[in-house]
């Protein structure tokens, strides 16, 4: 089946129940992180993404993708959600987020997806990732403050940009002289 993506409740939008195949669930939250796979503990889980500064809250739940290239990527599900999805599809969910995307090339890359109000951001120079968030932002002020951060840490001018996702186009066409080369993904 393909994947399907959740930010909050929507049952009436869920794929039927019946079958066998495995369902990809993304899943498009902020309290989100990545830990290195050799370093992850599954019953550390919750004390990893509250040490990466977005805990869980007590309401949600901390459910741990697939390792994907060598990391494993921490989120906080609300508990009722995930208790909707797992009682219709049990033992059938893959669950995934956009901060498991790899871009194709990440010798200095800078890859921005934005997915409905949240900003996903991976930093590589020379093909290791030197950073990787979930950033709110709501509006463009938001998207602009970042950026500039990220510029005071990444000399922007010697990093590829690729973008995806919501509203590339304006991210491209406000920061896109900034960088080295700009890609749509």
């Amino acid at each position: 089946m393909d994947g399907h993506s959740f930010s909050r409740p929507a049952p009436d939008r869920w794929p039927a129940a019946e079958g066998s195949e495995m369902l990809e669930v993304e899943l498009i939250l902020p309290h989100a992180a990545l830990v290195p796979e050799a370093l992850f503990d599954p019953d550390a889980a919750r004390e990893l993404l509250a040490a990466n500064g977005t805990p869980a809250g007590e309401e949600e739940q901390v459910v741990c993708c697939k390792p994907q290239n060598g990391v494993v990527a921490l989120v906080a599900v609300d508990r009722a959600m995930l208790e909707q999805l797992e009682g219709r599809y049990p033992g059938r969910l893959n669950f995934s987020t956009p901060l498991l995307h790899e871009p194709q090339k990440h010798e200095k890359t800078i890859w921005i997806a934005r997915r409905e109000n949240l900003l996903y951001v991976k930093v590589y120079r020379d093909g290791l990732l030197q950073l990787a968030e979930v950033i709110p932002a709501p509006g463009p002020e938001e998207v602009t403050y970042f950026i500039e951060r990220l510029g005071q840490l990444f000399p922007l001018a010697d990093f590829e940009l690729r973008l995806s996702g919501d509203e590339d186009k304006s991210i491209r066409k406000t920061f896109g002289k900034r960088f080295k080369t700009l890609l749509c993904e």
